[in-house]
């Protein structure tokens, strides 16, 4: 009977107990749906009630363009160096102030001296009695030594030509830039600097663009001529010689114009041996320095349909006449 009773007992335990080993005896969990990721919203403004997008930033202003070439110029005066002796005191001959004084008055040119440093650089200054620049030798000294040894009367340190066209060639003015080109004389005459000085200067108004301008003016050596001439033609910059020849010597040489010194000419007060009908008949510009007088300023306004320009330390003064 007992054992009757176990079998039953066995028979209604075994099912309970395989749908319990066949429901705990994995490790698998059961496997969970993928997570979704959700859509990336479209960039929106930190203020989104306001849809408007920040602002471009501005773009830097462009500089002012240089322009190609000076406005068109009603006379004929040159300032020499800058007009500096009728400016006055405050403003020194050869300065950028000289030069301002000279755009100012609407001159057609102002005149200045250029010489070559020991590091190759052209400064725009006149040598004193020795020939000497703040006291130094421009050939022998560098630009930044000729500026340590001091400055101009009126606290400008002195200008290279680069200076001198920044600041020459802006919008609306008529003013040109006559560059001479001296003689090196002390303590002898090196002419090898002053040919030097006139072909980098041609360099530089080239590199800056300023052939429209400018004109050189040159010193009467004919060495330094000879080699400031074809660089000047290379570059297409007008230039003068200042020798006291015959105008048949600069047709010869092919110098189309002559800047000549009022004591080398017959006017109302010199009785020289140039005459302004001598180069009209050659087919060669000229142009007088330095006219100071009234009456030779009268002379020369008379002829000015034959002149290529009229250098004076009086530009005020001549432009007044002009007008008489």
């Amino acid at each position: 009977m007992k054992t009757l009773l176990t079998k039953i007992l066995l028979l209604i335990a075994l099912p309970l107990l395989a749908v319990s080993v066949s429901s705990c005896g994995t490790d698998d969990p059961e496997p969970t749906p993928p997570v979704e990721k959700p859509a990336e919203k479209p960039d929106t403004p930190d203020n989104p009630d306001d849809p408007t997008p920040d602002p471009e930033p501005e773009p830097e202003p462009e500089p002012n363009p240089v322009p190609e070439a000076p406005a068109p110029c009603d006379n004929k005066v040159v300032a020499h160096r800058g007009g500096a002796k009728e400016a006055g005191e405050n403003i020194p001959d050869n300065s950028i102030a000289a030069l301002e004084y000279t755009m100012n008055l609407g001159c057609y040119a102002s005149e200045c001296d250029i010489y070559l440093t020991s590091d190759n650089r052209v400064i725009v200054a006149h040598g004193d009695g020795d020939g000497k620049v703040n006291g130094l030798y421009p050939y022998e000294s560098t630009l930044q030594e000729i500026r340590d040894a001091g400055t101009l009367s009126n606290g400008e340190q002195i200008p290279t030509l680069e200076d001198y066209l920044d600041h020459l060639m802006v919008e609306g003015s008529c003013t040109k830039l006559w560059i001479d080109i001296k003689n090196v004389t002390q303590p002898e005459t090196l002419t090898y600097f002053s040919g030097a000085a006139g072909r980098f200067a041609c360099r530089i108004v080239a590199e800056k663009k300023a052939e429209k301008w400018v004109e050189f003016i040159c010193t009467g050596n004919e060495t330094v001529m000879n080699e400031c001439a074809p660089e000047a033609k290379k570059y297409g910059i007008p230039i003068g010689w200042m020798a006291n020849r015959p105008a048949t010597t600069y047709q010869q040489l092919g110098y189309e114009w002559a800047n000549m010194s009022v004591s080398n000419m017959t006017d109302a007060t010199h009785s020289g041996e140039r005459t302004v009908d001598e180069f009209t008949a050659a087919g060669v510009a000229l142009s007088v320095y330095n006219v100071d007088k009234a009456k030779n300023m009268r002379y020369y306004i008379a002829r000015l349909d034959q002149m290529k320009a009229i250098c004076t330390n009086y530009p005020s003064l001549l432009l007044q006449e002009m007008k008489k």
